[in-house]
């Protein structure tokens, strides 16, 4: 019987421990190998393709749609106010009192002239057919020919304001005995002509106690007129715009006009240029002008301004846009995005899945997006896009 010698053993398993060693060299090694053989290998490459759709371009602009009242009126007064007058936003009919400083009534009556100067018996001119007017509306019989302060004018006057609870003054503003109304007169400011009736107050017209030396408030004639806000840099040139079909969403259906004229803003009366626009819109620089705030603002034409009343609500508030078409293209055209266009000398043509050069006539183009005519360019038809190095078509896949 042999003895197994005790060194052989520790020899085998050495030699055993080295192989495995060696082995798992070798793995680390090929896998290593084989990595890097992959990074180095290009990827195939993969054909960026979008698909030709039908549909009707529209090159569109949105604008905030908003409501100015058609005039404002700065009341004029001297004096100290001894009752209050209407609060900002209160509305007064004809014939309502503004407010009242030193005792006297400011009235407030309808024509487009001015109050500028004082009415007595035998002037005459536009302002007093005017009164004459409003007061006969008020009910008072005026038999004088129109547009000369006589008798029934002056006695038409004494009466409504004793009806107001107020004495009659005469061309020297002293309180008129009764039996002296012919002297009844309408010192300048005791009166203020508005373009249109109701009107309300942007500002209160007076606290009693408050010394006034200028403008007691502003009145504001409640029938508005409204214009869209554009941004400058999407309305470069106002004068393109006029004409172009407006859009605004209102209560569910869709309000139809057109975009007019630039509105002028500064041109109502009694206001400076830049409180002229002064409205309830609440967005930060609805009231600055055109050029301050940078927006463009065009009237609002061929509208239904029954409809656009019944938001004012919303349009004071900012919450009204509108959408000017500057140009509609063909019904239900095929389109395309533009990056799919290329060009050879003076053709533009497309290159189609299947392989198919297919030149093509471009027409309206809308961020992005142009109408082409040209042989089987159907909807659906897919198309591939140019590589975006001008070499192999571009990797990966798309569809607009």
């Amino acid at each position: 019987m042999h003895k197994r010698r005790p060194w052989l053993r520790g020899f085998g398993m050495m030699l055993l421990a080295v192989l495995l060693v060696a082995t798992l060299i070798v793995g680390v090694v090929a896998t290593t190998v084989g990595i890097q053989a992959s990074h180095e290998q290009p990827e195939p490459p993969v054909t960026l393709t979008t698909t030709i759709r039908a549909r009707t371009l529209s090159d569109d602009v949105g604008g905030q749609l908003m409501a100015f009242p058609h005039a404002t009126v700065a009341v004029p007064a001297e004096g100290t106010v001894t009752r209050a007058g209407i609060a900002v936003s209160a509305s007064l009919e004809e014939g309502g009192v503004v407010g009242v400083v030193d005792e006297r009534p400011i009235l407030l009556m309808q024509g487009a002239v001015p109050m500028w100067r004082t009415l007595a018996l035998g002037m005459h001119g536009e302002d007093v057919r005017q009164l004459q007017a409003s007061l006969a509306r008020l009910g008072y019989a005026i038999y004088d020919d129109s547009g000369s302060y006589g008798d029934s004018t002056a006695l038409a006057m004494n009466q409504y304001l004793t009806a107001l609870g107020y004495e009659a003054v005469n061309a020297s503003d002293e309180p008129v005995k009764a039996d002296d109304w012919k002297q009844t007169a309408v010192p300048k400011q005791q009166l203020v002509f508005a373009p249109a009736t109701p009107v309300q107050a942007a500002t209160t017209c007076g606290v009693a106690g408050q010394s006034v030396a200028g403008d007691l408030c502003i009145l504001e004639t409640m029938e508005r007129e409204y214009a869209i806000a554009f941004s400058a840099a999407d309305v470069p040139d106002a004068g393109a715009l006029e004409g172009a079909r407006l859009s605004i969403p209102i209560s569910g259906e869709t309000v139809h006009g057109t975009v007019g004229k630039p509105y002028d803003r500064s041109r109502q009366s009694g206001v400076k240029a830049d409180d002229s626009a002064k409205s309830s819109q609440t967005e930060g620089a609805a009231n600055s002008t055109g050029s301050e705030d940078n927006r463009i603002y065009l009237h609002v034409d061929n509208i239904d301004v029954a409809k656009l009343q019944a938001a004012s609500a919303a349009i004071d508030a900012g919450n009204i846009r509108g959408t000017a078409t500057r140009m509609q293209g063909v019904p239900d055209a095929p389109t395309v995005e533009s990056i799919a266009l290329r060009t050879d000398g003076a053709k533009t043509w497309v290159l189609t899945n299947d392989g198919r050069h297919v030149d093509v006539e471009t027409g309206l183009c809308v961020q992005g997006i142009c109408e082409i005519s040209g042989n089987s360019l159907a909807d659906g038809t897919v198309v591939v896009l140019p590589a975006p190095d001008g070499g192999t078509e571009g990797k990966g896949t798309g569809d607009e």
